[in-house]
């Protein structure tokens, strides 16, 4: 009996040691090897399997978006028209943009068709390798290309959200690359500050959604009067920029959305509308769930849903900001602005899925600071993060036709990477170490504001 239990023993200990081991080599790999891993998952759910293993036995081609929007260039095509109508006739027409961006694209209108949408597409493409490529580089001062930045370029290089921004011809990215190069001279080039505001609000002008990374342009979260002080500056210039042309115009601006928001919110476009009030309707809609006496009532007070995801956001929004002024972060805070980017995303009442083609740029700057994506042991909390951010960013990468109805809609994946964030910036107890130029810029209190 004493050898049988010593066997025994032995058998346990083994057994044990074998966990370890195991334990100790998943720790090991790094996270970047969990985030392949959530790509490689969405990939073989949402591509192959429905493209090539179709039941019918024929691949399947699934068109992106509606027939009804399926002409291409058809963003390109109006805002031009609309220039051009402008300029010939001095009366200014009734758009859902910004009235600046009927200037800003007024160039287009001395050139063919044809001739503008190719020189629109390339500048599209090099904001796309600038926000993916360059900057991320830039801000965060690394010196060399990491594999997870290339991993983040080619994946989002073939997204569905850049195809879209091509496809429709919108300068979702041309207004990005604006903020994205407002937010490295705001914090890495301080001389020149004064070009940061103009970039950043030249961003505004051309679209409406990145008003909200001005909470980006903030150095040090302790200086609040400096803060609000640069915050009113900046929204008062804006709000009296948006008078250009006239007040008409911004009036007609706010009557057309309006019309359009109530649109879009009761037709198809849910499904490729990442908006909070458009999820609601889309998640409400006949076909994703059960017809229970909760969801009844749920359809009956939508309101309601819509006001509890506005507050979970603001909640998280809240606490991002929170940790920033409570562990005195100062210079670039990669939570906030992947917060501002979501925010972005999900406020506006239209927002169609083309804003997608802005994630990948967005995560190539934010995600290598928050995930600290770096050999070594890591713990378990750290390694699921690292994979459920990829499962819901990965996920973004594809049409919503090419995805079941439940997860056709991306509001919830962005809704996921928010609240990873918002945990990883509440564990994260070493504050970043700001760079030497943000510590200089604290302590000689610069004027150039």
């Amino acid at each position: 009996m004493l050898f049988g239990a010593r066997i025994e023993g032995n058998g346990h200990n083994m057994i044990n040691s074998l966990r370890r081991q195991i334990a100790n080599y998943i720790l090991n790999l790094p996270l970047l090897i969990w985030i392949i891993l959530g790509f490689l998952i969405t990939f073989i759910l949402f591509f192959p399997r429905l493209i090539f293993l179709h039941p019918s036995m024929i691949m399947q081609f699934n068109r992106n978006i509606p027939v009804a929007i399926m002409s291409i260039n058809t963003d390109f095509l109006g805002i031009t028209a609309f220039s051009y109508a402008w300029l010939h006739t001095g009366v200014v027409p009734p758009i859902i943009y910004p009235p600046f961006t009927l200037v800003f694209f007024a160039p287009f209108t001395f050139v063919s068709y044809e001739t503008g949408f190719k020189i629109l597409i390339g500048i599209i493409l090099i904001c796309y390798l600038a926000t993916t490529l360059i900057f991320p580089r830039w801000i965060n001062q690394n010196k060399q290309t990491s594999a997870f930045e290339i991993l983040i370029l080619v994946t989002g290089l073939f997204s569905y959200g850049l195809q879209f921004e091509l496809e429709q011809g919108q300068w979702n990215l041309m207004a990005f690359s604006f903020s994205v190069a407002a937010i490295y001279i705001f914090h890495r080039q301080p001389k020149y500050r004064w070009l940061a505001y103009l970039l950043f609000s030249l961003s505004v002008q051309l679209k409406l959604f990145p008003a909200i990374f001005v909470f980006t342009l903030i150095e040090d979260f302790s200086d609040w009067k400096k803060n609000i002080k640069r915050i009113i500056g900046l929204g008062v210039f804006n709000i009296l920029a948006f008078f250009i042309l006239g007040p008409n115009p911004v009036l007609n601006t706010v009557e057309a959305l309006n019309i359009l928001s109530q649109k879009t919110s009761q037709n198809y476009t849910s499904r490729f509308n990442l908006s909070i009030p458009s999820f609601s309707s889309f998640f409400l809609s006949r076909g994703i769930l059960p017809r229970k006496r909760v969801i009844l009532w749920l359809i009956a007070n939508s309101s309601l849903l819509q006001l509890l995801f506005f507050a979970l956001f603001g909640f998280c929004f809240l606490i991002i900001l929170f940790q920033a002024y409570k562990k005195n972060v100062t210079g670039f805070n990669p939570y906030i602005f992947l917060a501002c980017f979501i925010g972005a995303c999900i406020i506006p009442s239209i927002s169609l899925d083309y804003k997608l083609s802005m994630l990948p740029g967005c995560i190539a700057i934010s995600i290598p600071e928050i995930l600290l994506l770096k050999e070594g042991k890591n713990q378990p909390l750290d390694i699921l993060l690292a994979f459920v951010f990829s499962l819901a960013y990965s996920s973004m990468l594809y049409s919503y036709t090419y995805k079941p109805k439940i997860v056709g809609n991306n509001f919830p994946a962005l809704m996921l990477i928010l609240i990873i964030c918002t945990i990883l910036s509440c564990i994260k107890s070493n504050k970043p170490t700001p760079s030497s130029t943000d510590q200089s810029a604290v302590k000689s209190k610069r004027c150039s504001e």
